[in-house]
C-alpha cells in the first residue's frame, strides 16, 4: 500500500561528507507495507474463526441445547481472538512509529539541506493522524506492551492496574477488549479504552490511507522547490521517470 510514497522520493547530497540521504529511506517502506498486510491477514483470519467457530456453536446449540464442547469452543476463540488482537494492536503502533520517526526525519533534513527554506512542522501535520489512533496507543501503552498490572505508572489508578491484566483477553462471546470490568472499582472512571480488531476496515485502515496521502503530498510540495542546491547540500527527485509515467 505504502509502495507509492517511493515514487515520490527525494534525495538529500551532503557534499561535505560526500553522502545521499533518501527520504523516505529506502529501508523503511517495505516494512510498513509488510505490517499493513500482514494485518489485514490478522484481520482476515480473526473474522472467518470468528464466524466459522459462531456457527459450528450455533449449529450444536440447534441440534441438542447444552454442549459442553460449545463452551470449550468459546472459550478457545476468545483466547485466539485476545492473541490477535494483541498482535493487531502492536502491529498498528509499530507502523505509526515507523511513519512518524520518518515524517520527522524529512522535516529536519530538508530543513538543514534548503537552510530553512523548505521549512514545515511535522507535529501539526499529524497531529490529527496520532489522535485517530490515540486509544489504540493506551491500549498498547497500559496493556499490550506491559501491563500497568506489573509496571504501573504514576497516573495510573488502581482499577486501571487490575483491568490492564483482565484485559488480555475477551470476555467468552465478546469481540471487545477493555470492557472487561471489577466490581470493586465501579466508582473509578475507567483510563482503559474499549478496542476490537473489528474495526480495521471502517475506522483504522483509513487512517494509514491518510498517512500515505501526507507523505505524497508533503514530497510533491518539495519536488515544486526542487532541484535545491547550495555549496553544503543539494536536494533532487530521486526518481523522476516514474513521475514522468504518471
Amino acid at each position: 500500500m505504502f509502495e507509492e510514497v517511493n515514487k515520490y522520493t527525494i534525495k538529500v547530497r551532503n557534499e561535505k561528507e560526500k553522502n545521499i540521504s533518501y527520504i523516505p529511506n529506502v529501508i523503511s517502506i517495505n516494512p510498513i507495507d509488510n505490517l499493513f498486510t500482514a494485518t489485514m491477514w490478522l484481520v482476515k483470519e480473526a473474522l472467518e474463526d470468528y464466524l466459522n467457530t459462531n456457527k459450528k456453536v450455533e449449529e450444536r446449540r440447534n441440534e441438542h441445547g447444552y454442549s459442553q464442547e460449545n463452551l470449550d469452543d468459546i472459550d478457545s476463540l476468545s483466547i485466539r481472538l485476545g492473541s490477535r488482537t494483541q498482535s493487531y494492536v502492536n502491529q498498528l503502533c509499530l507502523m505509526e512509529d515507523i511513519l512518524i520517526f520518518e515524517y520527522k526525519r524529512m522535516a529536519k533534513l530538508v530543513k538543514l539541506a534548503s537552510n530553512n527554506k523548505i521549512n514545515f512542522n511535522p507535529e501539526e501535520d499529524y497531529k490529527t493522524l496520532k489522535n485517530r489512533l490515540s486509544s489504540i496507543r493506551t491500549f498498547r501503552n497500559k496493556v499490550v506492551a506491559h501491563t500497568a498490572y506489573t509496571y504501573p505508572k504514576s497516573e495510573d489508578n488502581p482499577e486501571t492496574i487490575i483491568r490492564s491484566i483482565m484485559n488480555l483477553f475477551p470476555q467468552p462471546t465478546h469481540i471487545t477488549l477493555g470492557d472487561n470490568s471489577y466490581s470493586g472499582f465501579s466508582m473509578i472512571k475507567s483510563q482503559l479504552p474499549i478496542i476490537t480488531i473489528f474495526n480495521w476496515e471502517e475506522e483504522i485502515k483509513p487512517i494509514f490511507e491518510d498517512w500515505k496521502k501526507l507523505f505524497i503530498e508533503r514530497l510533491k510540495k518539495i519536488h515544486t522547490q526542487c532541484p535545491f542546491e547550495s555549496k553544503k547540500f543539494g536536494i533532487e527527485i530521486a526518481y523522476p521517470h516514474y513521475l514522468r509515467r504518471k
